[in-house]
């Protein structure tokens, strides 16, 4: 838990009305030692953000994704298997024939 109030010290504001966040509404979708995933609800705007924060040789990198999921529904995506190239693939020459 020292290592998450750690990350969330660098996600202080929503990146959309610039409200300071109260921490007590993220949550962590994923940790391990790369990196954390949060889910933050902004209590001013209600806007969402899905965090990721990594600690790198350069330092704490962290990046912001505006999101309409809730923290649920982001947990959900973050456990899914991911798609293959093929696969991807397969449906572009289904829709085409």
């Amino acid at each position: 838990m020292k290592e998450q109030e750690h990350d969330l010290k660098h996600l202080t504001k929503c990146p959309l009305c610039k409200a300071k966040y109260s921490h007590s509404q993220a949550s962590v979708l994923e940790e391990n030692e790369a990196r954390t995933v949060f889910h933050l609800t902004c209590s001013k705007c209600n806007s969402a953000v899905i965090a990721f924060v990594s600690d790198s040789q350069q330092g704490i990198v962290s990046l912001g994704v505006a999101t309409d999921l809730t923290g649920q529904e982001a947990g959900k995506f973050l456990k899914s298997n991911t798609i293959e190239p093929e696969e991807v693939l397969n449906v572009y020459e289904y829709l085409n024939n």
